[in-house]
């Protein structure tokens, strides 16, 4: 393993791509090693196996250009949050010394999305310790950790503009084909043999394996996923059938194309994901700032 520019972490398999899968597949495409997370493997979410949401976790990373992917097993319907979780994810962020941490937000619909704040937000802290995780391996404490949104809104501190990368976003929302509802015609197929190095050979959860899960049963994560073609391409339905779920709705596919426009046009983007920063951001060129589009 290497070193990562952004490591984007979510609670379950489709948070991280339905959060922020555009500025992941942007910052791969200008040439940024990016990774994902997932704290849990979804394995008590409403539709799907552990074993379906893992390869379309795969899927879906290599659609967006990811270079590194690894699970947890936080518990899925009750995501621990305690020093053992912490001391695992220490190890993830010291073995790839990420600069940039994408995360879950504060306060949100599923306790699960809350309770994973509350664990990256620890354990990117305490991995700047070096009393804290294995004494074998140097602290590291990455620069900012940002969090994306998902079901709640937030004022954002700022909006990147993926109007470029979407199409990489909606490829990977199509390899969820047991979770998100999918337009007609709509698949994952071609991406199944793309490249996503695994954390320590093989399937790419095989190293950091030591947390057992426990808890109660959980919803599936929500934010929302839609097309670009717009309502009248939103015809088909989910390729694996199963409980209905809000994430497996097509009026929740519908949702993250109009939230993306909406948060877009307030930069005077097509298309843009927003983000809450705990801390004041620095600003080097004040005309960087500008919006673009019609004024």
């Amino acid at each position: 393993m290497s070193k990562l520019d952004v490591l984007a972490i979510g609670p379950h398999p489709d948070d991280v791509e339905l959060g922020c899968g555009g500025t992941l597949a942007l910052a791969a495409r200008q040439g940024r090693r990016v990774g994902i997370l997932h704290l849990t493997r979804g394995e008590r979410g409403t539709r799907g196996t552990p074993e379906q949401r893992l390869a379309e976790a795969e899927q879906a990373a290599a659609a967006l250009g990811a270079v590194e992917l690894a699970f947890l097993d936080c518990g899925d319907g009750g995501l621990r949050h305690g020093e053992p979780e912490e001391e695992a994810l220490i190890e993830v962020l010291r073995t790839w010394r990420p600069e940039l941490v994408l995360g879950p937000p504060r306060h949100d619909r599923h306790p699960d999305h809350e309770r994973g704040h509350r664990l990256v937000a620890a354990a990117a802290f305490y991995s700047g310790l070096q009393a804290r995780g294995s004494r074998a391996m140097a602290a590291h404490r990455p620069a900012a950790v940002f969090s994306y949104m998902q079901h709640h809104s937030f004022e954002p501190s700022f909006v990147v503009d993926v109007t470029t990368a979407w199409d990489a976003k909606l490829a990977a929302l199509a390899a969820y084909r047991s979770q998100l509802y999918q337009p007609a015609g709509n698949t994952a197929g071609g991406m199944a043999g793309s490249g996503v190095s695994g954390a320590s050979g093989g399937h790419p959860e095989s190293r950091w394996q030591g947390i057992t899960a426990e808890g109660g049963l959980a919803e599936d994560s929500a934010t929302g996923g839609a097309h670009r073609g717009g309502v009248a391409a939103l015809v088909g339905a989910s390729e694996r059938g199963g409980p209905a779920t809000k994430v497996s709705s097509r009026e929740f596919r519908l949702a993250v194309e109009g939230r993306a426009r909406h948060f877009g046009q307030l930069i005077g983007a097509e298309l843009g994901e927003p983000f809450w920063s705990p801390q004041p951001l620095a600003v080097a060129d004040l005309l960087a700032l500008l919006p673009g589009g019609p004024r």
